[in-house]
């Protein structure tokens, strides 16, 4: 699948039925439009998902200022996609910036959404951390991005069967999507630039801003490790309840990193396609 928006080159892949209801997926920082490939795989018998490579990543192009990356204006880039994709109001699923971002979206464009599913995303903000500043946690997002060179891809295979702890053909073209060939080896496609932006939007832009602009419902499924972080990531998830009201869920996936949607499908995939049919069903109600 492929469209051109706001002069910019968007890539993504498709799959299910037009006629049933709309998800478009939106992945995290570094990350690609197949990075739901197992959730797409598992819901298309009763949905119509779209998801798509954001700008700077896969195979869409980059933003040419870093100011387009901010929420402010993503959202309206993001807008246009929708508005290409579909003519009703779709659910949104996002991971980590992705799922940031479908929050953002929501704040502005609630008529446009059904609902938001946040896979460990949109509720901890960079800006709480006391131990680094911003202009630290860019030095260290740089120092990522540049050291994210391996002398193969089978190399970088390797790394990400460890962190994920499972794989599968579907994490296999994932990763491969991720990375592009350079001389000696395979380096991150999202440029050290297009991090930092995002990066820098997501500090200065933290969505607990916008907690009280979002009248939609949602369905937030959160990572339980490491275990010193957990007790923050309990606080801001019940901050962000209280803020969003009855109309927010929040689930806990047990022994579960930042990728848990990769760590554990089965489980994640079942509680996000029962909240989906369930607000659906609602919908049809009213």
């Amino acid at each position: 699948m492929k469209m051109e928006i706001e002069g910019l080159n968007v890539c993504g892949f498709e799959w299910g039925n037009k006629h049933n209801p709309t998800i478009i997926l939106l992945h995290g920082l570094t990350n690609n439009a197949l990075g739901f490939n197992e959730l797409a795989e598992e819901l298309q018998d009763h949905f119509h998902l779209y998801s798509i490579d954001l700008p700077g990543h896969g195979e869409t192009s980059s933003f040419n200022e870093e100011k387009r990356y901010s929420f402010q204006l993503l959202t309206k880039w993001l807008e246009k996609v929708c508005l290409t994709l579909s003519d009703q109001p779709v659910f949104l699923i996002g991971h980590s910036w992705g799922a940031a971002l479908a929050l953002h979206f929501s704040s502005q464009f609630s008529e446009r959404v059904q609902g938001v599913v946040m896979i460990d995303g949109g509720y901890l903000h960079f800006d709480e951390d006391p131990s680094e500043t911003l202009e630290e946690l860019l030095e260290h997002m740089s120092q990522w991005v540049t050291e994210s060179y391996f002398p193969s891809i089978d190399d970088y295979e390797e790394k990400k069967k460890e962190e994920i702890g499972r794989w599968s053909q579907e994490l296999k073209q994932m990763v491969h999507r991720d990375m592009k060939k350079v001389k000696g080896g395979v380096a991150m496609r999202a440029s050290e630039n297009t991090v930092r932006a995002i990066v820098k939007s997501l500090y200065y832009e933290p969505c607990r801003d916008i907690f009280s602009q979002i009248n939609v419902p949602t369905f937030l499924l959160r990572a339980t490790l490491p275990e010193e972080g957990e007790e923050i990531r309990k606080e801001e998830a019940l901050r962000m309840q209280r803020e969003l009201g009855e109309a927010c869920k929040i689930s806990a996936i047990p022994k579960t990193g930042h990728v848990l949607h990769w760590q554990k499908p089965e489980e994640t995939f079942k509680m996000i396609e029962h909240w989906l049919h369930e607000k659906i069903a609602v919908q049809y109600e009213q």
